[in-house]
């Protein structure tokens, strides 16, 4: 088995087709791990901004530091 073989990913194709229809770990993973970086980054925004809107939602309610003294 040489290193091409060893470094390709399979989704339960035959031994004589899988030559045409893989993909290589160095294409193959780059772009999950882009969208995985992207989709993380836009939860993380998304999470931000309702902990901004809650803590503005409190200070108007019960006021800030020095009003609650």
């Amino acid at each position: 088995m040489d290193d091409s073989t060893s470094t390709q990913i399979g989704f339960g194709e035959s031994d004589k087709d899988t030559k045409s229809s893989m993909f290589t770990a160095s294409s193959f993973y780059p772009e999950i791990s882009a969208n995985a970086a992207l989709t993380l980054a836009t939860v993380a925004g998304y999470l931000l901004d309702r902990q901004i809107r809650a803590l503005a939602e409190s200070f108007e309610k019960e006021g800030g530091h020095w009003e609650v003294l």
